[in-house]
């Protein structure tokens, strides 16, 4: 598939899901803590409203995912997602990591951590602090 059909698959995939994410949005940066390979400096966490799963934008490699959401808390969220073997085609050959972060939206800090199958390594991890979104809140509650 050329650069312009992938272009135009992702943007109607995205399109397609702005819909569905009507919840929270959460902006994050990450400091490594272990291992720097997969963590990301910058990930956004989209949730639909019933915060069964988020889309998920990495910075780096600026696709959009969809997580699966797991409720730990009332204010603490486990959310699990992979990134599609485009965004890692420089690793051709090797299974493209899996990510697990932990969201608590009461003291707005997140955790991390990037894991590959088949890799005897330390696993990279991350930690970081979220601020909410409120922009797109905002607008759709606007009457004007």
């Amino acid at each position: 598939m050329d650069l312009l059909k992938c272009s135009v698959f992702f943007l109607v995939f995205t399109l397609a899901g702005a819909g569905v994410m009507a919840g929270p949005r959460f902006q994050c940066s990450l400091t490594p803590i272990s291992g720097t390979a997969w963590i990301p400096r910058d990930v956004s966490f989209h949730f639909s409203d019933d915060f069964k799963t988020a889309e998920i934008t990495d910075m780096a490699f600026g696709v959009p995912v969809m997580a699966k959401v797991e409720r730990y808390s009332e204010t603490s969220f486990a959310l699990n997602w992979a990134l599609p073997r485009l965004a890692v085609a420089g690793h051709a050959g090797l299974p493209g990591p899996r990510f697990r972060a932990v969201l608590n939206t009461s003291n707005l800090k997140i955790s991390l951590q990037a894991v590959r199958k088949g890799k005897d390594e330390v696993l990279p991890r991350g930690s970081g602090k979220c601020q909410v979104d409120q922009g797109l809140s905002l607008l759709a509650h606007s009457d004007g």
